[in-house]
């Protein structure tokens, strides 16, 4: 009985000094893996930015057919992955500088991209339930408002690209 004492006790600690510890990175697998997640998210808002200027006309009118499936599967994606980058909020590297400088521009860019998503999902509603035939007016409005949003998010996202170049070695 007390050998097996003795042996919860010695698990009990390993137990204890395991979830105490938390992993960090080195700076270049921490930036490695900010990186790729960060190359994924911005590449699909990217990609619904594009879609989205491709897909609606330089000039809108009630009678114009516009099919926004594919801008809705881009959109789910996107968001999809803007919450695996906020994620990264929880990854520990062995430079602490590196750490929080990095997490207030993953703050920033997330922000960001959930400002223009959030536009992306109204431009989605607006055009899917075809709002635009009853009312035009919007158009301009939600178009000018969704290049602000994904310009804003591009400038987070270079933002994010400088301090994360401040730390490779």
């Amino acid at each position: 009985m007390k050998k097996f004492a003795i042996i919860n006790a010695f698990a009990l600690l390993a137990l204890t000094l395991f979830t105490a510890c938390t992993f960090r990175y080195s700076a270049v697998e921490y930036n490695n893996r900010v990186v790729e997640q960060i190359n994924e998210s911005s590449s699909l808002i990217e990609e619904s930015a594009a879609l989205y200027d491709n897909v609606r006309p330089d000039t809108m009118t009630e009678q114009i057919e516009l099919d926004a499936a594919g801008m809705l599967e881009l959109y789910r994606q996107s968001t999809q992955a803007l919450t695996s980058t906020k994620r990264l909020l929880n990854l520990e590297s062995r430079r602490e500088d590196q750490a929080l400088d990095t997490r207030a521009g993953i703050d920033t860019y997330t922000a960001a991209g959930d400002f223009y998503l959030g536009t992306f999902e109204k431009m989605l509603e607006y055009y899917s339930t075809e709002a635009y035939k009853e009312d035009i007016s919007q158009v301009a409005t939600l178009d000018e408002t969704l290049h602000q949003h994904f310009t804003t998010f591009i400038a987070a996202n270079n933002d994010l690209v400088e301090i994360l170049e401040t730390f490779v070695e």
